[in-house]
């Protein structure tokens, strides 16, 4: 089911902070140290993702990474991209605890 753009927002405020809405995509950027612990995070997103059965956009760079979630099948962001960025988020901040980026 689409979420209105209201919804979107209240929800980004409220438990997705480090998520912006860009009308199409929530979206986050991460920085990190260098670039093997991009390709870590991003290949443990990619697990994350996988058992969402929900996939990210990724672009990355040496020590960048921006992830955009939207319902391709939508076409607009659904329960699932809420989902599964709050379980991304979640494993960022474990690994900001153990010593990563966030």
């Amino acid at each position: 089911m689409k979420l209105s753009e209201n919804e979107i927002q209240k929800i980004l405020k409220e438990s997705l902070q480090e998520w912006n809405y860009d009308g199409k995509y929530i979206v986050r950027h991460i920085n990190t140290k260098n670039f093997k612990e991009t390709m870590i995070i991003i290949n443990l997103i990619a697990g994350i993702s996988e058992a969402h059965f929900h996939h990210p956009d990724i672009e990355f760079g040496y020590k960048k990474i921006k992830v955009k979630l939207m319902t391709h099948s939508e076409d607009a962001i659904t329960q699932k991209d809420l989902d599964l960025a709050k379980d991304i988020e979640r494993f960022l901040n474990m690994f900001q605890e153990k010593g990563g980026s966030k």
